[in-house]
């Protein structure tokens, strides 16, 4: 193993003992009994680790390219670990978000893995551990309030009506014969609900003041270098949406001009009717995808995507997804359709959803990281939102030159997860950057995309309970593209795009810098 791979593998270390849950999930066989400890102390020794981490792997010269590549990573997240306990975030990004704290915490709660007898007991200490981890997380608000850290009253309002959802469905927790979810986690979550509603709503900033720009920190700043991975320009970012939005006119223009936007909202025929539906039409996409992958692709998984409708626990307004497959085996990649509230979901997205979350999208990507054994672990689980959302939103329109799109329908379904993904890059912007208020973003989108209204306030409502994230998909495929037209100019008759696929998915997570680095180098090899 060499001197990069090392310290690859205790970072990687270090960040599972943070995060003991995240751990279980991914099927690591570590602690299965904590939760994480958001105090401020065991912060400030999780960014001593870090530092004595960064430390000796500045110490390291690369012999190699992989090497090379291993400590950008390990830089990379270096960085961004201690930027998000320094952004003190915990004490005012409150909201309903399921990447956030709570919300998150309560999610892999209910899906926690309990299939031996160690983890069955883990679960139990862990939902006997809510108290402290709710009063801990209590403790960091009111620090951040007494300095002037408020969240957004509006999706306080959120985290309230989330909690009351889960108060609603404890049953959701009790994956373990007499977890005594009534008399442990009732009383936990209820006591939260409370502070939320009695101390956190009375100080919450109104929606015209919602914007990290309000806050008067460098919270943003943090946000973008951590979900791209470069210190982009916000102003930038919003122009490049807006040109994004316009490049889309002509291609809307196609499927009936100004009127089409209101057809897409209002037409009952684009919109779904039961969750069997919807699970077909996942189905169907996935298949789709899968008998043309051969051609489009040099490494095909042999693990096929399993689709199931989201858990109970997952509130309606939570957008499908995928998870990965657990490390050990234990839980293939699954492609989560939520099902709940079929009518609100647009049937003409179904094709395009299924391509990015599952086949080619995230399951490829997924399923090609977990055969790069050589690699070390944190290339390939890395979180690094630009690469892994950028491909996925690459692969939507990727499947349109597979000829994976049914119809018409289908493919205007494909433009509207594009504009919605360009839209993001000016609303984000707008709030944290540039002092948008909630009401301008709505109208921005209501007038630039054709998305509901319901779906538009929960994409506003998500740039503003997780800023900087909505930032990577369009970012992210920008540079996808970029690099194959760069390729394809390069190489002429000799390009393959299946080699192209191969050469930016054999090594694992990349940030944008490292992915530009190792398509260049492959086009100077061919």
């Amino acid at each position: 193993m060499s001197e990069a791979d090392a310290i690859a593998d205790r970072l990687f270390g270090v960040i599972l003992d943070r995060y003991p849950l995240d751990a279980s999930l991914m099927g690591f066989d570590v602690d299965h009994e904590s939760l994480t400890d958001h105090g401020e102390e065991a912060g400030e020794r999780y960014r001593a680790r870090l530092l004595a981490v960064r430390e000796d792997a500045l110490k390291i010269e690369p012999a190699t390219t992989s090497d090379r590549i291993t400590l950008g990573i390990v830089l990379h997240e270096l960085r961004t670990q201690s930027e998000v306990i320094g952004s003190r975030q915990i004490e005012f990004g409150i909201s309903a978000n399921i990447r956030t704290v709570v919300p998150g915490t309560l999610a892999n709660l209910s899906r926690s893995p309990v299939d031996t007898p160690e983890r069955r007991q883990g679960h139990l200490q862990r939902l006997r551990g809510l108290d402290g981890f709710f009063a801990t997380v209590i403790a960091r608000h009111r620090a951040g309030f007494a300095d002037g850290l408020t969240p957004v009253a509006h999706l306080v309002e959120q985290a309230i009506s989330l909690l009351d959802g889960h108060l609603a469905n404890l049953g959701a927790f009790d994956l373990v014969e007499g977890a005594e979810v009534d008399e442990v986690v009732r009383p936990a979550i209820q006591g939260y609900r409370d502070f939320l509603r009695q101390e956190a709503l009375p100080l919450g900033r109104d929606v015209g003041h919602a914007g990290l720009c309000w806050l008067q920190n460098d919270a943003y700043g943090q946000a973008i270098r951590a979900h791209t991975t470069e210190d982009l320009d916000p102003e930038h970012l919003h122009a490049t949406g807006i040109r994004l939005i316009e490049e889309l006119k002509p291609e809307f223009a196609r499927y009936g001009g100004d009127g089409v936007f209101e057809r897409i909202r209002h037409d009952p025929a684009f919109r779904h009717t039961d969750a069997d539906e919807m699970l077909r039409a996942a189905r169907a996409a996935v298949e789709k995808a899968e008998a043309a992958a051969p051609r489009w692709f040099r490494t095909v998984p042999d693990a096929t995507c399993v689709i199931k409708a989201a858990p109970p626990g997952v509130p309606a307004h939570v957008p499908p997804s995928y998870f990965p497959a657990a490390e050990d085996g234990s839980r293939p990649g699954t492609y989560f359709v939520n099902t709940k509230d079929p009518r609100n979901r647009l049937r003409i997205t179904d094709e395009a959803t299924a391509y990015h979350e599952a086949v080619p999208g995230h399951h490829f990507e997924h399923s090609k990281a977990a055969l790069l054994k050589d690699l070390p672990v944190l290339r390939r689980k890395a979180p690094i939102s630009v690469f892994s959302e950028g491909w996925a939103l690459y692969c939507e329109r990727l499947a349109d030159e597979m000829g994976l799109y049914s119809d018409d329908e289908a493919r205007l379904g494909m433009l509207t997860m594009d504009a919605m993904r360009a839209g993001r890059l000016v609303v984000d912007t707008g709030l944290h950057a540039l002092g948008w208020s909630r009401r301008q973003a709505v109208s921005f989108l209501v007038e630039n995309t054709p998305m509901g209204l319901a779906r538009i306030e929960s994409e506003v409502d998500r740039c503003l309970g997780e800023p900087g994230q909505a930032l990577a998909y369009a970012v992210g495929r920008l540079k996808f593209q970029e690099l194959r037209a760069t390729a394809e100019r390069a190489l002429g008759t000799a390009f393959d795009v299946r080699d192209f696929h191969e050469a930016v998915l054999r090594h694992g997570r990349l940030t944008l810098a490292l992915v530009d680095e190792v398509v260049t180098a492959w086009i100077a090899e061919h």
